[in-house]
């Protein structure tokens, strides 16, 4: 094994491709003075960035980058949603990695339903965790975004959508 310093950008990536994760997708409705501008009123961005954090009391947390869509998405309203991709969304994953330009049309092409809060839910996805924004904390380049969970969607059984070495993969394919 080989040690590199902290501050070796390329090391680092090189290391945090070795992690896979599941790939989901965060979206929120913007609060009504927002909507303005060219941001939609509803939004989402595709995230690896996701974690459970507690089950009492039923904490989630996802990670934006700084000064993006998806920071800007998440500082605009009180409630988000996730929803964790199964491995035939994969067109899904790759709609909502576009720039927020492009990702405004997705709402007419794949199916949803709102949350209790107006968030969106992808329909066919595995489950969806629905929350409230607890706190934003600055943390480097990204923000973590801590949310108390108010609802819990089941959705469809199978497998999920894995990114993993800067490409998606299929539970048992790693």
């Amino acid at each position: 094994m080989k040690t590199f310093p902290a501050t070796d950008a390329n090391a680092y990536k090189g290391v945090a491709r070795n992690w896979a994760s599941t790939v989901t997708v965060v979206t929120a409705k913007r609060k009504a003075e927002f909507v303005k501008d060219g941001a939609p009123e509803q939004d989402g961005y595709t995230a690896t960035a996701f974690l459970t954090i507690s089950i009492d009391p039923p904490i989630i947390l996802v990670s934006p980058t700084n000064g993006g869509s998806a920071y800007s998405m998440l500082a605009e309203t009180d409630h988000f949603a996730v929803s964790i991709l199964s491995s035939q969304q994969q067109p899904i994953g790759d709609a909502f990695a576009k720039p927020s330009s492009e990702r405004v049309s997705n709402w007419e092409k794949f199916a949803w339903q709102p949350d209790s809060n107006g968030s969106p839910i992808l329909e066919g996805s595995l489950g969806a965790f629905s929350a409230k924004i607890r706190q934003l904390i600055p943390a480097g380049d990204h923000t973590i975004v801590l949310g108390d969970v108010t609802e819990i969607h089941h959705g469809d059984v199978g497998e999920p959508l894995i990114y993993f070495n800067r490409g998606y993969s299929k539970p048992g394919s790693l």
